[in-house]
């Protein structure tokens, strides 16, 4: 074989490798899509992670077969929403109004059978609802709307029974440019004894609130005040007592406000009929 002869195939051999290596690297790198963020209701949402970064392409070397390496596509990751922040992470707000709720607006809560809702989605109205509650030897209030008041039919044993207005959440409501609350109450309450209170998060069991309840104590219940008189009433942040753990109301973490009855001996039933009105801060 002659010196050009062979020359010309090492020319050819170096060439065609060449080209396979070009053709191998030339393939496209495309890195992984970003993750997108969870969201978290009540609480606040996990960002996304950052987008993936596409791989590079190859196509660095060009063979015989002339085929470039295309770029590697870059991730898409979308960010996490954000949840609102709850009382439990120290979020407070004043109410939207003085007003709480005269029911004007109230609804069946359809989620909660019984149930009324108030505020009507409405930006300049405090939104919330109601819930009634009971010792275990006792029995639920029942509730209605009657004459645009909402009506609290009920009785007790000797134990504790009776219905919250509740503000809606998940942040606590800031009372504290007010002295306190004022409703309109009539009807009777038989034998049986009427009082007032505020739930306020520190007062209040988790189970009862998750986002707001901060109660660790085996007894969790607000502080309350004696009703005995009907018409217009003023209960001042002052007048209430007897809370558990705190005796007294935190008028920057409120969460609701009731009236519970009670029987004024355990074996003894008492009956009430009532309507509450007008509720507000003043």
């Amino acid at each position: 074989m002659s010196n050009h002869a062979a020359l010309t195939r090492a020319i050819a051999s170096a060439i065609a490798l060449i080209g396979a290596a070009c053709s191998e690297s030339g393939t496209t790198g495309g890195g992984p899509s970003g993750s997108a963020g969870t969201y978290a209701s009540g609480s606040a949402g996990t960002s996304g992670a950052p987008s993936g970064k596409g791989g590079t392409g190859g196509g660095n070397l060009t063979g015989a077969g002339n085929l470039t390496g295309a770029a590697g596509g870059k991730g898409s990751g979308s960010a996490g929403a954000t949840g609102a922040a709850t009382c439990i992470s120290g979020a407070t707000m004043p109410p939207v109004s003085a007003l709480i709720a005269d029911f004007s607006d109230a609804v069946d809560d359809g989620g909660s059978p019984g149930q009324f809702k108030f505020g009507g989605g409405v930006a300049t109205r405090v939104q919330g609802g109601t819930s009634e509650f009971a010792d275990a030897t006792e029995t639920k209030p029942t509730l209605a709307l009657v004459g645009g008041a909402l009506s609290v039919t009920g009785s007790s044993k000797g134990s504790y029974t009776g219905v919250v207005l509740y503000m809606n959440g998940p942040a606590c409501i800031d009372g504290s440019a007010y002295t306190g609350v004022k409703f309109d109450l009539a009807g009777s309450t038989g034998a049986c004894t009427l009082t007032f209170g505020f739930a306020f998060a520190d007062d209040l069991a988790p189970a009862s609130d998750p986002e707001r309840g901060i109660c660790a104590a085996t007894n969790c219940y607000g502080p309350s005040v004696a009703v005995t008189t009907t018409g217009t009433i003023k209960e001042p942040y002052a007048a209430v007592s007897g809370g558990s753990p705190d005796m007294g109301v935190d008028k920057q973490k409120l969460t609701g406000v009731q009236w519970q009855l009670q029987s004024a001996a355990i074996g003894t039933t008492c009956t009430a009929k009532f309507t509450i009105d007008n509720v507000e801060f003043y």
